[in-house]
């Protein structure tokens, strides 16, 4: 029988205490570090961390221009329902093209 941690709180922790075992973040700090970490989080790939550039304050950015009501793109419906529309400051409009007439001939077209 497995011994499942079942306390939200302590999933949590345990996530982002891997992710900071397991990712190279040596060269973030502040903000960027926390971004980097959730950027991480959200995609399961500590490996990531490599290839992420950031300048000008991102996550500053990213505050202003969803204050200011910019829309969401994502890539999968999964991560639209994943978005708590709660947290937004603003009615924020969440898009995923993924399922719109057209998408998917396109892509065989791309190969």
């Amino acid at each position: 029988m497995f011994d499942y941690v079942r306390d939200p709180a302590e999933i949590y922790r345990r996530s982002f205490a891997a992710i900071e075992a397991a990712a190279d973040l040596t060269r973030f700090d502040g903000a960027e570090r926390t971004l980097a970490v959730r950027l991480i989080h959200a995609c399961g790939m500590a490996d990531i961390a490599a290839y992420l550039v950031m300048s000008n304050d991102p996550a500053q950015a990213g505050r202003v221009a969803l204050a200011a009501g910019a829309p969401i793109l994502v890539d999968a419906e999964m991560v639209a329902r994943g978005v708590i529309a709660q947290r937004l400051p603003t009615d924020n409009r969440i898009i995923c093209t993924l399922n719109d007439d057209g998408v998917r001939e396109h892509a065989a077209d791309l190969g």
